[in-house]
């Protein structure tokens, strides 16, 4: 017996199987290419999740006075303040966490400028935004590494009024945040990124002269 069909039994299947081909072609070429409304959805995604680019004093002028009153702690005197409380100073925070590396060398260029930045009459407060590390832990850590400013666990109030003024991503620690008030309370400017000592003592003194001028 002859184990192969004929040609003519070939073609006969090829003709049978056909339509099912194309319909499967078709099908697989219309899954492959999403719907516009699943590609916008994935640009609107890939938007969100993008790291905001450094910005010279953006929110410049703007005024803080939602989060002023928020009594606050510093976790390493056990003493209690609000920001209203100081006014006069320029007053720096910067939103961080415990284990966020880029957080410690930001701090690491803030220990070797703190002397100038304490003569300069300015207030410089590292602020915990993680939920999880609590006033014990950010004082341990200030000691261990010799951080000698103010170290503040953030209250839900105040993460939610700096989420709202700047979005969520103020709450990045690992982005290092930096916000800057000026003598009257007002925000002389928030930026992202690295502050080489240098460059972060131009920030506040900039800061200072602006209230002066104000």
């Amino acid at each position: 017996m002859n184990p192969y069909p004929s040609p003519s039994r070939r073609l006969l299947g090829l003709l049978v199987a056909a339509p099912f081909i194309l319909a499967a072609c078709s099908t697989a070429g219309e899954t492959a290419e999403p719907a516009p409304e699943e590609t916008a959805a994935a640009t609107e995604v890939a938007a969100t999740d993008a790291m905001p680019e450094a910005t010279d004093e953006a929110g410049s002028g703007s005024t803080a006075a939602a989060f002023l009153d928020i009594e606050l702690t510093d976790a390493t005197t056990g003493e209690t303040f609000t920001l209203a409380g100081l006014a006069g100073d320029v007053v720096a925070i910067e939103p961080m966490a415990i284990w966020c590396s880029n957080c410690k060398a930001q701090q690491n260029n803030v220990k070797e400028a703190y002397p100038r930045i304490a003569d300069a009459g300015v207030t410089y407060i590292s602020l915990g935004i993680d939920p999880g590390e609590n006033e014990g832990s950010l004082a341990r850590y200030a000691e261990r590494n010799g951080y000698e400013w103010a170290f503040v666990k953030s209250p839900t109030e105040l993460s939610r009024e700096l989420s709202d003024l700047f979005g969520p991503q103020i709450l990045s620690a690992p982005s290092t945040p930096l916000i800057v008030l000026d003598a009257n309370g007002e925000v002389f400017t928030q930026e992202w990124g690295f502050h080489d000592p240098d460059s972060l003592l131009d920030i506040l003194g900039e800061a200072s002269e602006a209230s002066e001028a104000a």
